[in-house]
């Protein structure tokens, strides 16, 4: 069985109604955990949640937002950014452009899975996006 506490819920997530449903129950499996996230984001969490989970996580190559993250959930999103961490000052100056042009076009930061990429195939999903 698997129990997650509120608190590393809420650190993975960063949206506190997610949190809270997956901490109130033991899970059969961590296949068990991931089913009841994606069942508890889709039908339970809505915009105002999606929303707070977006506005936790530091954007994508800002140095000044991982800093800024703190504790366990700092050190989670440092470790996911990692192949942003070295971009030269052009990628990371990019990074930073388009990250502005796309929160004021959608009204949140942007979000894709950073783990294992390098920051300029990030920038060039951004421009995409």
């Amino acid at each position: 069985m698997v129990r997650v506490a509120l608190a590393d819920a809420q650190t993975a997530t960063g949206c506190a109604a997610l949190a809270a449903s997956l901490a109130a129950t033991e899970h059969a499996s961590v296949d068990g955990l991931v089913a009841a996230a994606r069942a508890a984001w889709w039908a339970d969490v809505g915009a105002a949640g999606w929303l707070e989970a977006f506005a936790s996580h530091p954007r994508i190559g800002s140095t000044a937002d991982l800093e800024a993250a703190t504790g366990r959930g700092g050190a989670l999103a440092a470790a996911e950014q990692a192949g942003a961490a070295g971009a030269g000052a052009a990628v990371r100056a990019g990074l930073a452009a388009w990250n502005a042009r796309y929160e004021a076009r959608f009204g949140h930061a942007f979000i894709v899975c950073a783990a294992g990429r390098t920051a300029e195939s990030m920038l060039a999903e951004l421009q995409e996006r």
